[in-house]
């Protein structure tokens, strides 16, 4: 006779079997259900549109996008060598930049910023690369603004074993004035590391219509809640100056307040690599992000930056594109008028990126 132990474990098999036999149709009838979305073509890597190998760039993640003089910048986060590994001529993040004004057919990436006399990408925000100090640097979010690139960085102090946790020393802010060739890291700004501002996704407009930035803020990881913070176009460089939404008024107006720990949440965990822009083919705000409970990438929309936020629709997810995160928008990368937006998709068990698009048809007007 099978000993207790082997009992048990022979019990929570059968257990496990029914319980995905149960969840499998309820899975796929989820997954059917998706937004229309479609891949259009892998942008980092050797198989995309631009082979990026020949500036060292075998892997890579994110492609936050921010356009910079007429020009879109796509901000990556770690990215390696021809291994794709730690050791392999690592860097922190990297920056390419493109004129390419159509996605539909892939994004031509038409030069990198790279260290001089080199061809190799460059890293533009360092960091130590030590575990449990300071392993990386990770862009997460950038605004053009006066002829200066600012990019929201978190310090990441350690990566868990566990997918979309990882711990940060803290947030701040890198300034380039020459065009995103070299960096200088703002040490008088940091949010702290176990604070709800640690990466960031500024609410993008085609034009900015409003003396404030507003910006769309998670703690570290991908299962917290989504917060809000503004400041005046003027002082981003000015801690003091950011507020944080913590209530609306009896007529929906909201409230703001200096202090961060007394911010609230303007739509529920689990929020991660968010991205947020301003939609005209629906009239509303836009979130991409990644649900990491769900495996998979949403959206919810809302009048206002401070809601009430829609529940989330479902644009991909895990039964497609296994190990998906990451989904960055920018309003000029759409067509008609926003029916179809394209956003930049990262698969983990390839390390790189891809372009893709949703059809917004069935949240329209």
């Amino acid at each position: 006779m099978p000993n207790k132990s082997v009992k048990v474990a022979i019990v929570a098999i059968i257990v496990f079997i029914f319980l995905v036999w149960i969840a499998y149709p309820m899975f796929m009838a989820i997954a059917e259900s998706n937004l229309p979305h479609q891949m259009h073509a892998q942008l980092t890597g050797e198989d995309a549109v631009s082979d990026t190998t020949a500036f060292e760039v075998h892997g890579t993640d994110l492609g936050i996008i921010t356009k910079h003089d007429g020009r879109y910048y796509y901000i990556f986060g770690d990215t390696f060598g021809a291994e794709t590994s730690f050791g392999n001529n690592w860097r922190s993040n990297t920056i390419a930049i493109s004129d390419d004004t159509d996605p539909s057919d892939g994004i031509t990436l038409d030069e990198w910023i790279v260290t001089p006399g080199t061809s190799c990408a460059k890293e533009l925000i360092s960091s130590l690369k030590q575990d449990n100090v300071e392993m990386t640097c990770i862009p997460t979010a950038a605004v053009s603004l006066g002829g200066n690139l600012y990019v929201y960085y978190m310090s990441v102090k350690h990566w868990s074993s566990t997918g979309g946790v990882w711990t940060c020393n803290n947030a701040s802010i890198a300034v380039s004035t020459d065009d995103g060739h070299t960096f200088t890291k703002m040490n008088n700004i940091s949010w702290p590391g176990d604070s709800n501002f640690i990466q960031f996704g500024f609410a993008q407009e085609v034009e900015l219509t409003s003396s404030h930035l507003y910006l769309l803020t998670t703690p570290s990881g991908r299962f917290g809640a989504c917060y809000l913070c503004r400041v005046g176009t003027s002082e981003i460089l000015n801690q003091s100056a950011y507020e944080y939404y913590m209530d609306s008024n009896t007529l929906g107006d909201p409230i703001w307040t200096p202090d961060h720990e007394q911010a609230v949440a303007v739509f529920p965990a689990p929020v991660g690599e968010v991205s947020v822009m301003w939609n005209p083919y629906i009239q509303q705000w836009t979130a991409f992000y990644t649900d990491n409970a769900a495996f998979s990438i949403v959206i919810r929309t809302a009048d206002d930056l401070w809601g009430p936020w829609s529940t989330p629709d479902t644009i991909v997810d895990a039964s497609e594109y296994p190990s998906l995160y990451g989904s960055f928008v920018h309003p000029d990368l759409v067509e008609d008028n926003g029916r179809i937006v394209y956003f930049i998709m990262s698969v983990f068990s390839v390390y790189n990126t891809f372009v893709m698009s949703v059809d917004l048809t069935s949240k329209g007007p």
